[in-house]
């Protein structure tokens, strides 16, 4: 049988799961990005991550690659995460190269909202749809589009970057800055001082 490996590298928290071809979770670990010390202490994690889950491969199963999802924007072409807002410091790491590398397997690398979308749309509540629109609202605001079968991606894979749109036009806010669950946060932490 085989096998792939899931990352979710998220502002927050990093996830990455062991699954076969049909969704199904054979291992799973989460810790805290570590995204304040910087790329290469998340890209560290990451290694560590897959190394644990890697290591709940059944016998015989086939690994055959790892796919991330990362916040954006990034450019899922070039396998490059360009400047996510919420994992500062994030400029044109070229993570599909330094992960293949480091991990000797193939890597794919896609936004997060998207990696979700196709996700749903696979293997839950969109299974059997030819369109689908997912929004995520976590540490970041994202979302993902399917239509008439196909994810969409756009120039550089920013199609569907809902969270980056300016919504405020006089202060050039986008609706990630004022909307995702770090910016909830963040007005309630000034609302108690």
């Amino acid at each position: 049988m085989r096998y792939i490996i899931g990352v979710d590298l998220g502002g927050t928290q990093l996830r990455a799961a062991l699954a076969d071809e049909q969704g199904q979770l054979y291992d799973e670990v989460r810790v805290r990005t570590a995204a304040d010390e910087g790329s290469a202490a998340v890209i560290d994690q990451i290694v560590d991550c897959v190394v644990q889950v890697r290591a709940a491969l059944p016998a015989g199963g086939a690994l055959i690659g790892i796919g991330v999802g990362a916040p954006g924007p990034l450019d899922p072409f070039e396998g490059v995460v360009l400047d996510p807002p919420n994992i500062p410091g994030w400029n044109n790491v070229p993570l599909r190269a330094i992960l293949a590398e480091r991990c000797a397997l193939p890597v794919e690398l896609g936004n997060d909202a998207n990696a979700a979308a196709l996700g749903e749309w696979m293997f839950g509540a969109g299974r059997g749809r030819r369109n689908l629109v997912y929004l995520t609202v976590s540490t970041g605001i994202g979302g993902g589009v399917i239509a008439d079968g196909r994810l969409l991606l756009g120039y550089r894979g920013s199609a569907a970057e809902v969270g980056l749109h300016i919504v405020d036009a006089a202060s050039g806010s986008y609706w990630e800055e004022l909307a995702s669950g770090t910016a909830l946060g963040r007005a309630a932490a000034e609302c108690e001082g």
